[in-house]
């Protein structure tokens, strides 16, 4: 776990460029009946916390989870200019983790990337986050697809986190990128996944067509329990 800490504290405050936002993820086996005293445990160390940029989720799994994980951790920040303000987290941090210990079973794993295409949203509104692990054969193509469909159905994702980046350090079963889209529950994503089949079909199979082939790896929901930015 300490060396699980460090590699995450060097990608926060190592990287030496500017002007893109970069993410680490941790996943993690609670003990059963232990999601509240986690997030409690989250809001007495992170609510007050000043970060430089970016923030950090505290999101738990639901469908397509793997491994037996329960929930991850997200940190985001732009290359260049993370962590937090301070040098009191030190010592924050120190006793976080120290405490998470009494409610984690297992540490499962954790992986690095990098936003391409971000679109933010209300995440209290909408706090369930369809994401698609892929590997596009042109990943280009794809961002230029997935910009174009983003703003032509901007209405139907109009405050809803729309995103898509990139896997560069240890690639969950071996996608490249990722594709996420939120909603409030999951009748919502279904009525949406409907409304653009049938409202902008036109849009929809020009998307598919210009965004090349694609690998579909894994697929996933979560839900967002908390957001410190």
């Amino acid at each position: 776990m300490k060396k699980l800490i460090l590699f995450i504290a060097i990608l926060i405050s190592g990287i030496a460029y500017s002007q893109q936002l970069a993410f680490s993820i941790v996943h993690f086996k609670a003990h059963e009946n232990s999601q509240n005293d986690i997030a409690e445990l989250y809001e007495k160390h992170y609510a007050d916390v000043k970060f430089k940029s970016g923030g950090i989720f505290l999101e738990r799994l639901w469908q397509g989870r793997e491994n037996g994980n329960t929930h991850r951790f997200v940190w985001v920040w732009e290359l260049g200019n993370g962590g937090v303000d301070g040098e009191e987290i030190k010592f924050k941090n120190d006793a976080f983790w120290a405490e998470m210990n009494n409610y984690v079973d297992t540490w499962g794993k954790h992986s690095s990337g990098r936003f391409l295409s971000w679109k933010d949203g209300d995440v209290s509104k909408f706090p369930f986050g369809h994401l698609w692990d892929i590997t596009p054969k042109d990943p280009e193509a794809f961002k230029k697809a997935h910009d174009k469909i983003v703003k032509e159905a901007s209405d139907i994702f109009k405050d809803r986190v729309v995103g898509f980046g990139t896997y560069d350090i240890n690639r969950p079963n071996g996608a490249s990128h990722w594709v996420v889209i939120a909603e409030k529950d999951t009748d919502a994503h279904l009525t949406m996944y409907h409304n653009l089949e049938n409202n902008y079909a036109k849009e929809m199979k020009a998307y598919f067509e210009n965004r090349g082939e694609v690998e579909h790896v894994h697929d996933f929901v979560v839900q967002v329990l908390r957001r410190y930015e």
